[in-house]
């Protein structure tokens, strides 16, 4: 994208995360014009998924719930079309309550949804400036017109943005914004050259020591190769944040043993993810207010939970917003 794009006409959202991809595809639905930017490579934000060999490993999020009839709504259609089975219903105990992955990764839930929508990826906002009623959203390659913007960006990094611009928001939304914090995830991904020791279904939640999540994607169902994500605690993730990585690449594999088993350790990376979960949510869906007559909407998962069906629910209520339901 270069040059001057978009429209005063145009919805801009910020961010392809699920949140920003729901809202998007929603707004397309109705016969918005829409432009979503991204600074990564690819759609999906902590919707995830590497190939390291011939394993195929979600580094991101690992699976969700469902808890509303809205999001189950959508889960349905997922199934339906290949895209998202269920995977179990607990880990060491049944609960009853499925737990749902995505054929192939959790990244293809991304793309699904990114299927036929106007995406730029690779393209890193620097600044979002307003003037004359409507937003410019500045890149390295020039700058992109809407009407209204929608930031799904971790927030830290959406009031960067704005600040940037020298965008002054009304004092008590930006406390209210100014005020989500986050807590850091430290990943290890390991392929093995055979079968792991992580128990029937491939997956353990809260176990003891250092691992907040330990996951299979081979018994989970996603990869052919036998590689593991093993996600440090926040708390630990926090205290080694800034720590040399080989050093804790060594002594994270270490403590991996256990889930390791007997198998061979062919390769092991670490995946840092700074704004993994918010650490007290609000409870409404989105923040919705106007800059001199331009609308501006956050949504993201810092919003009504920080699981992915919140940050469902907040994609929708921000095209809602803007749609004016």
């Amino acid at each position: 994208m270069h040059d001057a794009t978009g429209s005063d006409s145009t919805v801009a959202v910020v961010g392809a995360g699920f949140s920003g991809l729901v809202a998007a595809t929603r707004l397309a639905a109705s016969g918005r014009s829409v432009r979503v930017i991204d600074k990564g490579r690819s759609v999906g934000g902590r919707l995830a998924t590497r190939r390291i060999g011939d394993a195929t490993i979600d580094h991101g999020a690992q699976f969700f719930t469902v808890r509303s009839t809205r999001f189950a709504g959508f889960v349905e259609e997922a199934v339906a079309a290949g895209v998202v089975y269920e995977w179990c219903r607990g880990f060491g105990e049944s609960d009853g309550h499925p737990r749902y992955a995505t054929t192939g990764g959790m990244n293809r839930l991304a793309k699904w949804l990114a299927t036929d929508l106007a995406i730029t990826v690779d393209t890193p906002i620097e600044s979002i400036t307003n003037a004359d009623r409507r937003w410019l959203l500045h890149h390295p390659g020039g700058h992109m017109a809407a009407g209204a913007v929608v930031l799904t960006a971790p927030m830290p990094q959406a009031l960067a943005l704005l600040d940037a611009g020298s965008v002054a928001l009304a004092a008590s939304v930006r406390a209210r914004m100014a005020a989500i914090s986050y807590q850091p995830t430290i990943g290890l991904l390991i392929l093995l050259d055979g079968p792991s020791a992580v128990p029937h279904p491939g997956g353990a939640q809260q176990p003891e020591g250092p691992f907040g999540f330990v996951a299979d994607n081979a018994a989970k169902g996603i990869s052919s190769g036998v590689g593991l994500t093993l996600h440090l605690t926040h708390e630990l993730s926090l205290h080694r944040w800034n720590d040399d990585q080989d050093t804790v690449l060594a002594e994270m594999l270490e403590a991996a043993r256990p889930w390791i088993g007997t198998a061979r350790v062919v390769e092991a990376q670490l995946k840092r993810w700074r704004y993994a979960q918010p650490v007290d949510p609000l409870s409404q869906w989105i923040e919705a207010t106007e800059v001199a007559g331009a609308p501006l909407v956050f949504a993201g998962d810092a919003f009504a939970g920080s699981k992915l069906e919140g940050a469902f629910l907040s994609g929708v209520a921000a095209a809602d917003h803007l749609l004016g339901g």
